[in-house]
């Protein structure tokens, strides 16, 4: 199994990736920082390009996590218009990025598509009105995506973990979930045999 991992550095992304390289999948991952396999920004078309050609030296790819996102929170009102692009490019333009490229291959040939959303992508939140919108918007993406799956050999997952521990907040949160326990429910339902085509990850 070859696959890509975006937002693969740190948190969630990371154990992921971690995870599946364990379990004997080759791994491309995707960040903003320096040092990883492909590095640039997910939303960009030629991030994508570069990461399906560097995952395709590895095999045919027959899995993506779209796992990229930034959370940039305040009230209604507060954000101004560089703030706006940065959150929807980061949480809903990188996920579309990234499946309009694959998903048609997938259709053909078979493959997992894994879209990491939030519980922000099921209820409104104090303070995280634009993080919402960009993440309900990919819920929307990923149920159309799956409605054109019907019928081909691709299979579409979406999972809304919530909060985790991870250096997507500026101070440690112990009270939220540990990103590898989550990794591991993701993980697991993309081996599964049985069909899942949506997860909710919350702490007991």
């Amino acid at each position: 199994m070859v696959a890509i991992v975006t937002g693969a550095s740190s948190g969630l992304g990371f154990e992921i990736a971690k995870l599946l390289r364990e379990r004997g999948t080759e791994v491309v991952g995707v960040s903003r920082r320096a040092g990883s396999d492909v590095s640039g920004d997910a939303s960009k078309r030629d991030t994508a390009l570069r990461a399906i050609e560097a995952a395709e030296r590895l095999g045919a790819i027959d899995l993506l996590v779209n796992n990229a996102g930034i959370g940039i929170y305040g009230p209604a009102g507060s954000y101004d218009e560089a703030t706006i692009a940065s959150i929807i490019d980061a949480n809903l333009i990188a996920t579309i990025n990234f499946c309009e490229l694959l998903f048609p291959r997938f259709k053909e040939h078979g493959g997992t598509i894994v879209n990491v959303l939030s519980t922000a992508a099921l209820i409104g939140k104090v303070n995280e009105t634009v993080y919402c919108a960009a993440k309900w918007g990919a819920r929307g993406y990923g149920e159309a995506l799956k409605a054109e799956a019907k019928g081909t050999k691709a299979r579409i997952i979406v999972a809304a973990p919530g909060g985790m521990n991870t250096p997507f907040w500026p101070k440690p949160r112990p009270e939220f979930m540990d990103p590898a326990d989550v990794a591991a429910t993701i993980v697991d339902a993309i081996e599964r045999p049985v069909e899942i085509s949506e997860i909710v990850i919350t702490r007991r």
